[in-house]
């Protein structure tokens, strides 16, 4: 297998997992409470830790997902400058 082969598939893993990562985020902030109940009883309660977890669990994904995010960019340069420089550079075709 080429070296460009194998760049193109750890692009693409690296860019589905970004993808899904990206998907799941959208999921947990539609899950978000635009306002919380202002009562003394419990619901408002459950509503605030119900809001803190979502949050939490959103800002753990920030990370991940930047990272995942940079590496998919960086690799598909990487990517690009291998196939322009074997293009250049390459051995021509002898028929």
């Amino acid at each position: 297998m080429s070296i460009l082969g194998v760049l193109t598939g750890s692009w693409a893993v690296i860019t589905i997992a970004f993808i899904i990562l990206l998907l799941y985020r959208r999921a947990l902030t539609s899950q978000e409470a635009d306002w919380i109940p202002l009562t003394d009883d419990a619901r408002e309660e459950r509503a605030i830790q119900a809001q803190t977890i979502v949050e939490m669990k959103t800002k753990k994904l920030t990370i991940p997902i930047r990272t995942l995010g940079t590496l998919s960019v960086v690799l598909l340069l990487v990517i690009f400058g291998f196939w322009l420089y074997q293009s250049i550079y390459g051995q021509p075709i002898v028929q």
